[in-house]
């Protein structure tokens, strides 16, 4: 079992003014430690301005004043970084780069913190599924089709169905890290024009210290990997609004067969004494739908125009810090749903067995059909249906009135041994078992690959 660590309550500290300078600090050291390495600028130089990578070791009342004034937040970054230098290693700060450059290079670093969070809480998730699957494997319940009473399954297939669906959530953003996290380091157009042919290597040597990938062509105005991670974010959303609503739906008087566990200081209504609202779905829901709302904008704001469209850009920064700190929130609610979520074995049993025996009409015509076909078999127990809403009997009776079916079975016992739902939820908790197991595994290595996501930070 993989120790918990103590995760943060929300990622907005991530995404802060302060967080965003210190993330272009950040690459503005690592670019210096590069073209240290690589010959570009003296080696003294590098190892001096790195020595100035701490946002707390500035004036940031005066960075601010400097900001307002000149409105280019990064020159501001540069000039405060390159006067706290000795010497003239100042004069080598963010040497031939653009704002661009530091810009969406630091929203990389900013984002991927928010990204690893998020995969190591959405692990917590899959872990607390897996174990409602595992307990639940077994349960009888309804499966519901347009909304409607269809055959008998178990609660844990229906929680396999929820974990299949996390899991490929998982994937996706682990599969869309190689085009999100990427290194875009080209100069003012891309096109290494202040590097020359040295900027590749440069480009590589950076990317490698900042643990991203690397552009093929650095093209400012290339932001598809960018859209794509938000999109993956928004079929996540997805995921948590589809298991949700149907928790809501189940939560409701007229179901019961799961609720919250909540503190007794909780209140449902100021009006109503009696009212137990659900909360934690809820949060839940108004969440996932703000994460997915958020896809439509950032496809938008990925088209930018030429070689690079500040109008574009600001528009896409806002939303990646949006979306990094909304994924975060979402994945954080649906934990906290999942660890306050209880089911009702007794209610779905319950409700299962309110009218039983029409949920086995299949296993009734797949019996019946081995003495009169399939069709004739699905016409004989359908008219039996008619019949027994009709005239008000039970869909025993009206079955046995069929001369089809009473010369097929025995006696009416035989079968009345049919119409059980409890015997016909088919590999139902078999799908549970497999998938409350598949569920761990998944939990086990996303945490893995969080943790060394995390450890990526320079």
């Amino acid at each position: 079992m993989t120790k918990l660590t103590t995760l943060p309550n929300d990622t907005k500290d991530l995404f802060s003014k302060q967080a965003t300078w210190q993330s272009w600090l950040m690459v503005e050291g690592a670019l210096a430690q590069a073209q240290g390495e690589t010959g570009m600028i003296p080696l003294a130089a590098s190892t001096e301005i790195r020595r100035h990578m701490r946002i707390e070791d500035y004036d940031l009342d005066a960075l601010e004043a400097e900001i307002t004034q000149s409105m280019s937040p990064v020159m501001a970054i540069v000039r405060a970084m390159a006067a706290r230098c000795d010497g003239d290693a100042g004069g080598y700060v963010h040497w031939g780069a653009t704002t661009q450059n530091i810009i969406i290079t630091g929203k990389m670093l900013q984002l991927r913190k928010a990204h690893a969070l998020t995969l190591e809480r959405l692990g917590r998730c899959l872990t607390l599924l897996s174990d409602m699957a595992r307990k639940t494997a077994d349960w009888p319940t309804i499966s519901r089709t347009n909304r409607r009473q269809a055959l008998p399954i178990t609660f844990g297939y229906k929680v396999a169905g929820w974990i299949d669906e996390f899991q490929r959530c998982v994937e996706r953003l682990i599969e869309v890290e190689k085009r999100t996290f990427v290194l875009t380091f080209g100069g003012a157009s891309g096109a290494m024009h202040s590097y020359g042919p040295d900027g590749f290597a440069l480009s590589a040597k950076l990317a490698d210290i900042l643990g991203l990938e690397v552009s093929a062509v650095h093209s400012r105005a290339t932001n598809d990997g960018l859209g794509e991670y938000v999109a993956v974010l928004g079929l996540l959303a997805v995921a948590c609004e589809r298991m949700g609503n149907e928790l809501y739906t189940l939560m409701a008087n007229e179901f019961g067969e799961v609720f919250e566990r909540q503190s007794e200081n909780v209140v449902g209504s100021s009006t109503m004494p009696h009212k137990t609202n659900p909360k934690y779905v809820v949060a839940l829901l108004a969440e996932s739908a703000h994460l997915r709302n958020m896809v439509a904008p950032a496809l938008e704001a990925c088209r930018p125009s030429h070689e690079g469209d500040a109008a574009f850009n600001f528009r896409l920064y806002d939303l990646l810090d949006a979306a990094g700190i909304s994924a975060y929130g979402v994945v954080t609610r649906l934990e906290t749903l999942l660890t306050h979520l209880e089911c009702d074995k007794a209610a779905m049993y319950r409700n299962l067995m309110i009218n039983p025996a029409p949920l086995m009409s299949e296993k009734i015509m797949l019996e019946l059909a081995k003495s009169t076909g399939r069709q004739n078999a699905h016409d004989i127990v359908h008219h039996a249906i008619v019949v027994s809403e009709r005239d008000a009997i039970s869909f025993a009776d009206a079955l046995w009135q069929e001369k089809e079916v009473s010369s097929h079975f025995k006696d009416k016992t035989a079968l009345a041994d049919l119409l059980d739902p409890a015997t016909y939820t088919g590999c139902s908790a078999e799908i549970a078992s497999k998938l409350a197991n598949a569920g761990v595994a998944s939990a086990e290595m996303v945490a893995k690959h969080a943790r060394k996501l995390s450890g990526q930070d320079i």
